[in-house]
């Protein structure tokens, strides 16, 4: 399959038409629009800038009865359903990942079937104010999405802002940084709600919290209010929202910190990859491996692994010391040769248990993207010492045996779920990489555009177009193929 040019879009079969060239954001605004979803944005449409170039996620609460539909168009967009690490969920609430091909942007969409607020890997609360929120939604003329009533929505953000506090505030010298923009949409909103709605809301709908407790919590919103105080007033709200909460598991804690150390983004519910990325040298691997992941990364688990290069296991950096010393030393050749081809056995296990741990990663619902993987037909590039003339000298029955156990370690090397391969003219690939031997770079550009890549279902790209439009192509096809 050859692929130079950005893929076209997936026809439209959601029944809605859509400016062209537009946005995936805009076309998702159309789409809800044209099929009655009943739905509102109920938190951040005033970061807008924010959140349509993919900087920030997109928080939509959803009427159940329009569920169904609101996932078809998703799913006709081009998203995919994710799932956040273990403990880090809240019942009713899902994530949803999109491209925006025009953009090259990663789209994430927070749904809720239920309005929690709090962070979901500690005690969370949901507000029951779904129908009036989803009741109150307008679609104003600037907007994309609809909003809710200026009164419901200051209700929920004053209520989730003063759950934020935390008792390590004790010990900061200043405020928490995400209050400057607090203040910010509070302004916002007070301006087109008064205190009578506010109130009525409150009495109505959320009795439990008081007009004066709700005047509390704002007021820690506030600059210059005291971080015992903003400690106390959040333990006040805590005991009056006890009825709607919902506690972590006993392990949750234990997992917030492990991620942590260890941070990872959210598995795609259908299934992760193993994404191949090949070509010669010069030809933008290393480059566009490194592009792809900062762009998945930012919201779906994502590893990125050299199988050319793998981290040498303790084996490998013993022999290739003892060739080296042998080397020095001027040892026998044949010693020498042998020492030689048990290196390139050893890099082969290193290799296997690269890939191994690529493929667990993408069983959790990771993608990981691999450069320089071993498949056969690119042998000649990466693989067994025999295939690449390496090590020939070495001519015995042990010599023999470690070649047919090096060759069975690649045979038995799983195929990734998608192959790319960059494919650059040998010159152009010489002038990319001036400071590399001329004919070494000019005969691995031939060797990768003289193999038929057939049998591995590969996509093969142009990597002699401009950068820009080589990751966004392979962006395109990656993520259509998850």
């Amino acid at each position: 399959m050859s692929l130079s040019l950005l893929p076209t879009a997936a026809p439209n079969r959601s029944g809605f038409t859509a400016p062209s060239p537009s946005s995936l954001v805009a076309r998702l605004g159309a789409a809800l629009a044209s099929r009655g979803v009943v739905y509102c944005q109920w938190k951040g449409h005033g970061k807008r800038e924010r959140w349509a170039n993919g900087r920030g996620d997109i928080d939509l609460l959803v009427e159940r009865a329009s569920w169904a539909d609101f996932t078809d168009i998703l799913s006709e967009l081009g998203f995919k359903l994710a799932l956040p690490p273990a403990g880090r969920e809240a019942s009713g609430v899902l994530h949803f990942f999109g491209l925006d091909e025009r953009r090259g942007d990663m789209i994430h969409i927070h749904a809720y079937q239920r309005l929690a607020i709090g962070s979901p890997w500690r005690t969370h609360y949901r507000i029951p104010l779904e129908r009036e929120l989803l009741a109150s939604a307008q679609l104003h003329e600037d907007g994309i999405f609809k909003t809710a009533a200026p009164e419901l929505e200051l209700v929920v953000l004053v209520l989730r802002l003063a759950l934020r506090h935390e008792p390590q505030d004790l010990l900061r010298r200043e405020p928490p940084r995400w209050l400057d923009g607090a203040i910010t949409e509070l302004d916002r909103l007070e301006e087109r709600a008064t205190p009578a709605q506010v109130a009525a809301v409150l009495s109505k709908l959320l009795p439990e919290v008081s007009i004066k407790l709700f005047e509390r919590c704002r007021a820690t919103l506030l600059p210059g209010c005291p971080a015992r105080r903003r400690i106390a007033v959040r333990a006040q709200l805590a005991r009056a929202l006890r009825a709607h909460a919902s506690r972590p598991t006993v392990f949750a804690f234990g997992d917030r910190l492990w991620r942590r150390i260890q941070p990872r983004g959210q598995s795609l519910a259908g299934g992760g990859a193993v994404v191949a990325l090949l070509g010669g040298d010069g030809s933008g691997k290393s480059t566009c491996a490194e592009a792809l992941t900062a762009w998945l990364s930012a919201g779906v688990a994502t590893l990125h692994l050299h199988l050319g290069r793998p981290p040498r296991s303790l084996a490998t950096l013993v022999i290739g010391g003892a060739l080296k010393a042998a080397r020095v030393l001027r040892l026998s050749p044949q010693l020498v040769a042998h020492l030689d081809l048990l290196r390139t056995v050893a890099t082969g296990v290193d290799r296997a248990r690269l890939q191994t741990r690529a493929f667990r990663f993408a069983a959790d619902g990771g993608i990981a993207i691999c450069e320089r993987y071993p498949l056969p037909q690119g042998w000649s590039l990466s693989g067994p010492s025999e295939v690449q003339g390496h090590a020939q000298a070495a001519q015995s029955k042990l010599a023999t045996a470690l070649r047919r156990w090096e060759r069975k370690l690649y045979e038995q090397l799983a195929r990734p779920d998608l192959v790319f391969v960059l494919r650059l003219d040998p010159e152009t690939a010489v002038c990319r990489k001036p400071g590399e031997p001329a004919d070494y770079v000019r005969e691995r550009a031939r060797l990768t555009a003289a193999t038929d890549w057939t049998e591995t279902g590969a996509v093969i790209v142009d990597a002699a177009q401009p950068l820009p439009q080589v990751v966004a192509a392979l962006k395109a096809e990656l993520w259509k193929s998850l």
